[in-house]
């Protein structure tokens, strides 16, 4: 039987570290190894004791729970702690992880909650290793050495669009993040991001359980640090770190208390975005339907902004609009590709090559693979990497090879406009 995660409970109720005992103990994997009532107590069984998985009290007498909580990460830097308050505010979330905490839930947490909460801070602990020392505050993080200093990195960011819903667009955002992965390795880091702020749904994609989402992010874009960031990522099994979105449509408003710039981009996911680039090595984003605060953001970031489509001719005009909005913007249009999902699907009745013809040459053609598509969304398990020899996993392995060769191979001619007499046949539909 594997070593059980050792668990301190910190809780000046003695009522409260009771329950939190009993429930615990449904658990065979975690064991309760200290029951304390102070901050102090804590800091002294931590050094003496070394646990995996702190659970702390932020109200405690003398010391609170955020003292100790920096005193213990300082004197044991791979104890992962998870604050408990019944305070939910953002001020303490935002303190409780500037000092060290790993995660933040309010109380009383859900059983479930709490279990995912300890098992994924063990996790953290593992991939710490015994002798790594976390950053402080405003420090790395876990970024590798080589990412560490500023400016060291900058990532390439590739935006995935449609301006019609049912293309694939989460889909394609999600297998081409892990495929960037696999094909880069696990020394190099992606992030995927869930744009699409009302209803983003890449979690559910991914089947990821996420305590806290970009919105935690927002109230803090201005003064971010990799401790915070990475405390509000999800790592994919495939070593893919995610940002998912807000649970709810209408926490998507935190994120825009604070306006717009003077080009329309959302304020504040632009500084999330510009905080992020020197951490990645790529940046994939999930969007939503629509020209948006968020899309001008990514616009002005975006090293790619990829155009989705079927052979569906609504879905194609959509397209085609949005292209010719983007020509209108004096966009670089060598900064667009164009995507054709289910290419080959014989029942479409339209050839990528008229979709060509009537926008511009497509970076690639996704097969019509309906099994795997559906199969892959609603177990939340995506097709990569364990369908990868299935016909759309292998599109989306040379999707990724062609996004990495493309973004760091800048295209030397411009792209042909899209113009009216092109457009035979397909363009009178359009």
């Amino acid at each position: 039987m594997p070593d059980r995660i050792r668990v301190m409970i910190v809780d000046d109720i003695a009522e409260t570290r009771e329950q939190l005992r009993k429930l615990l103990s449904f658990d065979p994997d975690v064991e309760v190894v200290a029951m304390v009532s102070t901050g102090e107590d804590a800091v002294r069984v931590v050094a003496a004791d070394n646990p995996d998985v702190v659970l702390m009290d932020v109200n405690l007498p003398g010391m609170d729970g955020i003292a100790a909580t920096s005193k213990i990460i300082e004197i044991r830097p791979t104890v992962q702690v998870i604050m408990l308050s019944v305070q939910g505010e953002t001020d303490y979330l935002r303190r409780a992880m500037m000092a060290g905490a790993r995660d933040y839930l309010t109380k009383p947490p859900g059983a479930d909650e709490l279990m995912d909460a300890i098992h994924r801070a063990h996790k953290l602990r593992q991939q710490m290793g015994p002798g790594m020392v976390r950053s402080q505050p405003g420090g790395s993080g876990d970024l590798p050495p080589e990412q560490r200093s500023k400016g060291a990195l900058q990532a390439k960011v590739v935006t995935v669009f449609s301006p019609k819903g049912g293309t694939g667009c989460t889909t394609l955002a999600v297998n081409l993040a892990i495929a960037l992965q696999g094909l880069l390795g696990t020394e190099r880091r992606v992030c995927l991001i869930d744009g699409n702020l009302q209803f983003g749904d890449v979690s559910i994609f991914m089947k990821l359980q996420a305590s806290l989402t970009m919105i935690d992010l927002a109230p803090h874009a201005h003064d971010l640090d990799p401790d915070l960031l990475n405390t509000v990522l999800v790592t994919h099994e495939s070593g893919l770190k995610v940002l998912v979105a807000p649970p709810t449509p209408e926490d998507a408003e935190v994120l825009r208390e604070e306006g717009v710039e003077e080009n329309g981009a959302n304020t504040r996911f632009r500084a999330i975005l510009e905080f992020m680039e020197p951490l990645f090595d790529y940046i994939i984003v999930d969007t939503a339907h629509q020209v948006d605060d968020m899309l001008l953001a990514l616009m002005d970031k975006s090293d790619l902004l990829m155009v989705v489509t079927r052979p569906v001719i609504p879905e194609i005009r959509g397209a085609r609009i949005f292209v010719e909005l983007l020509h209108k913007l004096s966009y670089d249009l060598n900064k667009v590709g164009l995507v054709i999902n289910c290419a080959d699907n014989k029942r479409m009745g339209i050839q990528p090559e008229a979709i060509e013809k009537a926008m511009m040459p497509a970076l690639i053609h996704l097969p019509f693979d309906e099994r795997t598509a559906l199969r892959a969304a609603n177990l939340g398990e995506p097709v990569m990497p364990r369908s990868s020899r299935t016909p759309l996993g292998q599109g989306f392995t040379a999707f990724a090879e062609k996004v990495h060769a493309r973004v760091h191979k800048p295209v030397e001619e411009e792209m042909p406009e899209p113009e009216p007499q092109r457009r035979a046949g397909l363009g009178r539909l359009l």
